[in-house]
Parts: structure tokens; sequence; C-alpha cells
């Protein structure tokens, strides 16, 4: 009779190891994924919520200005939504938001001035001897 070198019943138990679970079945990991994956997405509201509280405390100054129709009805989407408590907060998180994605615009606006300040500068200083004349 030819012994099996594989047979779990042989003396020495078999040459090539029962396959055992890891531990891990793939159905676990594919869980495992799914469930990083819902943390993440139940995160991310909670994380915005944060950076726009944070953009909202730090203002301190009120401006008061009209809007369009079609403007005022987004930021009341905004609200109603939940998303923002006032419509104040709506808009000064969009301006801010604004801002920030016209950055190079604003940095041009900023040289310009800065340039404009310069001259103004340069031409008191060129007409103050004559200025001071009686």
């Amino acid at each position: 009779m030819d012994e099996n070198p594989n047979d779990p019943y042989r003396p020495g138990g078999p040459l090539v190891p029962n396959e055992q679970p890891s531990g891990h079945r793939v159905g676990d990991k594919v869980d495992d994924v799914t469930s990083a994956i819902r943390d993440f997405v139940n995160k991310v509201p909670e994380t915005i919520n944060k950076a726009v509280e944070r953009a909202l405390n730090v203002r301190d100054t009120a401006v008061l200005l009209r809007l369009s129709e079609s403007s005022s009805d987004a930021l009341d989407t905004l609200v109603s939504a939940g998303i923002f408590r006032t419509r104040a907060e709506a808009a000064a998180f969009l301006i801010d938001e604004g801002i920030k994605a016209q950055a190079p615009l604003f940095q041009r606006i900023q040289s310009k001035l800065a340039e404009i300040e310069r001259l103004r500068e340069e031409l008191r200083q060129s007409a103050a001897p004559d200025v001071s004349k009686p």
C-alpha cells in the first residue's frame, strides 16, 4: 500500500502543512477597509465644520452690503442645509474663500499699491524743499 506523504494521519504529520486560516480572511480585510472608509466619510463633515468655525471665530469687522437675489438665495441655501447658522456666517466664509481663490490677483494689487506708495513718498521728498520755502 502506497503511503501518502501528505496524509494528516501519517506519523509525524503531513509533509505539506494543512492550510489554516491566518486569522484574517479576505472578508475581514474588506470589512476593515469598509469600516475605515466609513469612519473617514463620517469625519469629513466634522473636519469641515471645524474649519468653518475657526474661520468664523477670527472675524471682527462688520460690513453692510447689498446682494443680488441669486447670491441671497445661495446664502439661504447654506443656512437651510445647516452648514452655517446665519447668512452673515455663510457670507463671511464665502468671501474668505473667494479671497483665497484669487490670491494671485490680490498679490498683484498689493505689489502695485506698494509701488504707488513708494512713488508718493518719492514725490513728497522731492517736493519738500520747494514746499517749505516761504
